[in-house]
């Protein structure tokens, strides 16, 4: 597969890519270095294929650039690249933007950069399956994105942010905010404290966990009711949970928890829509159909694509090549381990993840006992 692709960084830094060029693998077409504003238009012209930007390309960051590139040229693949010593913090943010399909870390390495392509065209391929869409078409209305989440996490990303515009992101839904209490006060986060207030919920469970609960929050007031969809909603804020305390990083813990509050969405949809029909040439049968229709629920949502593609593969990341412990496979465990559900066991083995495994299946007892 021959790809064009440009490679873009700072002026003053424009050998921190060296080291990527040459891996890049060698029947792929790269463009000559520009300036970001030329990449635009160039993407915007459908003459290229695939954007690889350093953190810092001047006069945008990376994000910005990625940002400008997805809207002159969606189809164009975006991958956010930092070199070594880059600032941790600064990175995350960066690559928490929407607008970043994935990220490389150096040092970088030919194996490294296919797998990351490979995915990102894995999971475009899925969002363009003509089944997929024809599926979701037959909603008459689709659920509004969670608009309070999608501050919150502009919240988080800043590095200026504190609690207080948190606070007030969730008050101006006073319905929410009682929600959020109320699920602030079970036994699964409030460990015998009783939590009055939001400003208090965030003092004592912290932004990251509150964000998740204001996700569940939104989603499972919108799209269910009754008894089992409360079961459905307790399991996944179990494997959200959980899917924090597996992360090995802030940023992979929040991609991850959220994708498991999500991974039962498509559950959600109407019945008219999960029990039609196979249609003959649709792409993915080997993946549960709840999975792909939640998968495009939340990329209609312009959630991150690590988030669409682990609650797309979160059945078998073992389908997704050359993984370790990332999003996808956080996601796996925690929502197979909360569900007392089988574990794909070729991605264990072939991750290595037998060892810490154990822990992990304690931790989630020790949850679940907890939120009985």
């Amino acid at each position: 597969m021959s790809l064009r692709v440009v490679l873009v960084d700072h002026p003053d830094q424009h050998d921190r890519l060296q080291a990527l060029a040459k891996a890049l693998p060698s029947d792929w077409v790269v463009m000559p270095s520009t300036q970001p504003e030329n990449v635009v238009e160039d993407a915007a012209m459908g003459g290229i294929d695939a954007v690889i930007t350093g953190p810092d390309p001047g006069p945008m960051d990376g994000a910005t650039l990625l940002q400008r590139v997805q809207k002159a040229h969606p189809e164009a693949l975006r991958v956010l690249a930092l070199p070594a010593g880059f600032d941790a913090r600064l990175g995350e943010r960066l690559a928490a933007d929407t607008a970043v399909q994935q990220v490389l870390a150096a040092p970088f390495s030919e194996t490294d950069v296919r797998r990351v392509v490979r995915r990102v065209l894995t999971v475009r391929s899925l969002l363009r399956d003509p089944a997929l869409r024809a599926e979701l078409g037959q909603v008459d209305r689709l659920p509004a994105s969670p608009a309070t989440y999608l501050s919150l996490r502009m919240v988080m990303a800043d590095d200026g942010a504190d609690a207080e515009e948190a606070i007030a992101a969730l008050k101006r839904d006073p319905a929410l905010a009682a929600r959020v209490l109320r699920t602030a006060n079970s036994a699964l986060y409030s460990r015998g404290r009783t939590i009055n207030d939001v400003a208090g919920a965030v003092q004592h469970l912290g932004l990251q966990t509150i964000t998740q609960l204001v996700l569940a929050g939104e989603v499972f007031s919108r799209l269910s009711s009754g008894p089992e969809s409360a079961k459905t909603e307790q399991r996944s804020l179990l494997a959200s949970s959980l899917a924090m305390h597996i992360a090995a990083t802030p940023r992979e813990g929040a991609l991850a928890a959220s994708a498991a509050l999500l991974s039962d969405i498509g559950a959600l949809l109407p019945g008219s829509v999960l029990n039609a029909p196979q249609h003959p040439g649709e792409l993915w049968l080997a993946a549960p159909r709840v999975a792909l229709l939640g998968a495009g629920l939340i990329a209609l949502w312009g959630l991150p694509m690590e988030m669409v593609e682990a609650v797309a593969f979160r059945h078998t990341p073992s389908r997704l090549p050359g993984r370790g412990l990332d999003v996808v496979g956080i996601t796996h465990i925690a929502c197979a381990l909360a569900a007392e559900m089988p574990l794909d066991e070729d991605y264990i083995a072939s991750a290595h993840l037998g060892p810490p495994l154990e822990g992990w299946r304690a931790m989630a007892e020790a949850l679940r006992e907890r939120s009985a």
